[in-house]
């Protein structure tokens, strides 16, 4: 196993079951990576204006930080409750612990419980400046090890970065890769050429896939002439990869917010890892 280099994996949690399994999820990769695991609690409760009272409301509030998550793995979480919204209070907690990666489930309890992607994971796919790593509710308490992840990218600068986080993160879980580079599947191929034009592609991406190669990193690519919506989770199916991580922003239908992350965030029923 390879010691992780940089700061804690921290997780937001709220004492709902999906809020559970994202601390499961990220115990595990915690453990994993050799990262130390963190949990962070957001209460917004007006506290009184006595400081006593106001210290007594801030330990009140830990204390049932401390009792959130199921009892099989609140022993390996250190929790803390701070007072804010849950977004502003991740991001600020992020940038203290300097954290590696957030992870948030994709529904929660709070005004817009049962809202897929409501106000707190929809705000940090938005503002998070470092790995967001967001889990379904069809994960489980207790997640498979984790054996090959799947890789989107396109031609955008954001890919190079996915890839560089991506081969980094192979190498401290020893898990293997599927690289899909997804061709704008607007551009017309003449007949006969589109095997030419997918090689090109190919021997293109292969270049930026260096780190992988001087890490020893075991991957497959594939180029992906259609939709990527769909392309990724299929392909994903098919290789059993058990993550699937993308960029925020790209090229074509991977353009911003509004495309394929931001779609396969509401619909995968896989952890998706968001790079800025």
């Amino acid at each position: 196993m390879t010691t992780h280099a940089q700061g804690a994996v921290l997780v937001g949690v709220d004492n709902s079951p999906n809020s559970n399994i994202a601390a499961a999820w990220a115990i595990e990769i915690a453990r994993a990576t050799g990262s130390p695991i963190r949990a962070v609690t957001a209460w917004t409760r007006r506290a009184p204006s006595d400081l006593q009272d106001v210290d007594d409301h801030i330990e009140e509030a830990n204390a049932h930080a401390g009792s959130t998550g199921a009892a099989s793995f609140r022993a390996a979480l250190e929790v803390t409750a701070v007072q804010g919204p849950a977004a502003e209070v991740l991001l600020k907690t992020a940038n203290e612990l300097d954290a590696s990666l957030i992870v948030v489930g994709t529904r929660g309890l709070g005004p817009l419980a049962g809202l897929l992607l409501g106000s707190v994971s929809r705000q940090l796919l938005f503002a998070a400046d470092r790995p967001l790593a967001l889990i379904p509710r069809e994960s489980t308490m207790n997640p498979k090890r984790l054996t090959r992840i799947l890789v989107g990218v396109d031609c955008s600068p954001v890919a190079r970065r996915v890839l560089s986080w991506s081969a980094r993160f192979c190498t401290d879980l020893d898990v293997s890769a599927t690289i899909v580079r997804c061709a704008d599947p607007g551009c017309e191929r003449p007949p006969g050429y589109v095997e030419h034009y997918d090689e090109e592609i190919k021997a293109e991406t292969e270049e930026a896939l260096v780190e992988f190669r001087n890490r020893g990193v075991d991957y497959t690519l594939e180029v992906c002439n259609h939709d990527p919506r769909v392309a990724l989770p299929e392909t994903a199916a098919r290789d059993e990869a058990g993550l699937i991580v993308i960029g925020t922003r790209g090229a074509g239908h991977f353009s911003g917010l509004g495309g394929t992350a931001s779609y396969l965030v509401r619909h995968s029923s896989l952890p998706i890892t968001v790079i800025p």
